[in-house]
Parts: structure tokens; C-alpha cells; sequence
């Protein structure tokens, strides 16, 4: 099968083009796409301590490629939960580690053969009420999501529904369960204690907004019925067509990201995706 080609973009941009086009030769001017790849961090800043923050947390920028490693063992995973019944996926999480999920299930509804997936981000009791009500529990399963390993919101989502779980299966509670965390985190150690089904390690230098790409990302979406390898082959495209391999003179990363930087310091600031 050939790659993916990414399609060329063409843009509107009225009165704004000459402060955009600005705005990119400056970029250029910078190298910036060759020092992005590279992490040179005193792209964004002179001080050295938000310099070493920013190198810390730019592990996402090559993800796409990372995670085709771990394909197999992903799908693998939804195997072993479709054969042993489940019929429904909770993802309980907050910020970052739920915002891949929720994009999903709302750009891709009744995926061929996924299962269901609700996210819960939100502690009102109304919601958490709401789901445990809508899903058969037995045949539910919850992923925990922290990459800290020690977020109170999922965590507490965790213990709650472990509890319902405990008082169904007994010491088996844990087979409904799965872990999102980063290496070393406490929650590792709650989590393989209470016999979760699986414990997915994620990259301690990846952010949690940037961490749709990751096993935050990809284990509900392959769960849902999302080709998840197809996906990361468009990524690694898109990836490889903003210079990843080297320079190259029509970064479509850098032209987007120009354009929405410019337009928000002009007051436009509502980004709106029109989908087909």
C-alpha cells in the first residue's frame, strides 16, 4: 500500500496575508523547522529553565512513528477484551488524557465493529450517576487515565467504580480495569495490587495535551474500532511533510500555525473546523 500523500492547502487570508507571509519569512529566517526537529527550545525562549521544561515535554513530536512499535500489542489488547465480553468502554480522566478520546467519539460515531465509549472528566455527581446507570458493569470496562499517577479526579473515579466492581466480581473487580500512567508512578503499583487487566506505560516526556498520539489516545480509539495504524501512517506523513527528514520549503505545519498565531493577535481567535 503507498504511503499517504497530504494534500496541498490553500488559503484565504484577505488582509491578513501580508502579516502572515511576514510572520513565516521571519520563521524562516530563524530555521525553524530544522531547529524545531532538533528541540532547539530557544525557538520559543532565552531562559534556561523554561528552556530545559520545554525539551522535557517534546517527546510528541516523533510519537507518531514510537507508537507504530506498539500496534500489535494494542490490537492485541482489543482482542482479549472483545473476547471476554465487554460491551462498553469508560474513560476516566481530566484534561489532556481525555481530550483524544472525546475527539474521537465525537468525529467517528458507530465505529464497525468498536465498542461504546463514554468519557467521564467531570466530578459532578449527576454524570458519574448517569453513566454507572446507562452501562451494564459486569460487562464494562474502565480505563483509568493519570499520567502523573496521582490526578484526584480519576483516581477517585477509579476507587469508585473498582468499589461496584468488588461487590459484583469479588477479587476479580480488577479485570475491568486498565491503566494509563506514566513509568514510576504510584498509580502502577495501586493498579497491579487491585489486578488490573492490563497497565499500558506511557512517555514521561510527552505532555498531556499532546498525548493523542500515544497509549492515551490510540488504546480507546482502537477499542472504539478506529484503525489505529491507519492513523498513525497519515500522522508519520504529515509528520515527514513539515520536514522531519530534513528541510523543506512548504512546511504546511508551519503555514498553519503561522496563520492561527497571526490571526489571534489580530482579535480572531475562534478557530472553527468544517467537516464533511
Amino acid at each position: 500500500m503507498l504511503p499517504p500523500t497530504i494534500a496541498p492547502a490553500t488559503y484565504h487570508l484577505g488582509q491578513y496575508q501580508d502579516a502572515i507571509t511576514q510572520e513565516i519569512n521571519d520563521l524562516n529566517a530563524k530555521n525553524f523547522t530544522a531547529g524545531f526537529w532538533q528541540k532547539e527550545a530557544s525557538l520559543w525562549t532565552d531562559n534556561a529553565e523554561a528552556q530545559d521544561s520545554i525539551r522535557s515535554f517534546m517527546g510528541w513530536t516523533r510519537v507518531a512513528e514510537t507508537m507504530r512499535q506498539a500496534v500489535p500489542e494494542i490490537e492485541e489488547f482489543v482482542r482479549e477484551v472483545q473476547d471476554a465480553g465487554f460491551e462498553h468502554v469508560v474513560v476516566m480522566g481530566m484534561g489532556g488524557s481525555t481530550m483524544a478520546p472525546i475527539v474521537f467519539e465525537k468525529s467517528f460515531p458507530g465505529t464497525n465493529g468498536g465498542l461504546p465509549i463514554s468519557v467521564l472528566d467531570t466530578t459532578d455527581p449527576g454524570t458519574v450517576q448517569q453513566i454507572e446507570q446507562s452501562v451494564n458493569l459486569a460487562k464494562t470496562l474502565f480505563i483509568v487515565a493519570s499520567k502523573s499517577g496521582t490526578t484526584a479526579e480519576p483516581l477517585a473515579f477509579g476507587d469508585y467504580f473498582y468499589a461496584k466492581l468488588k461487590e459484583i466480581k469479588g477479587d476479580k473487580a480488577g479485570e475491568n480495569f486498565v491503566a494509563i500512567t506514566d513509568p514510576g508512578s504510584k498509580f502502577t503499583t495501586n493498579a497491579t495490587k487491585e489486578g488490573y487487566r492490563r497497565i499500558f506505560l506511557n512517555f514521561a516526556e510527552v505532555g498531556g495535551r499532546f498525548s493523542a498520539l500515544t497509549y492515551f489516545g490510540l488504546v480507546p480509539a482502537a477499542l472504539y474500532g478506529i484503525n489505529i495504524a491507519e492513523l498513525l501512517d497519515r500522522a508519520v506523513a504529515m509528520m515527514r511533510a513539515c520536514g522531519s527528514e530534513g528541510d523543506v520549503q512548504d512546511n504546511p505545519g508551519l503555514q498553519l500555525g503561522a496563520t492561527m498565531g497571526v490571526l489571534s493577535k489580530q482579535g480572531r481567535d475562534k478557530l472553527t473546523l468544517v467537516v464533511p
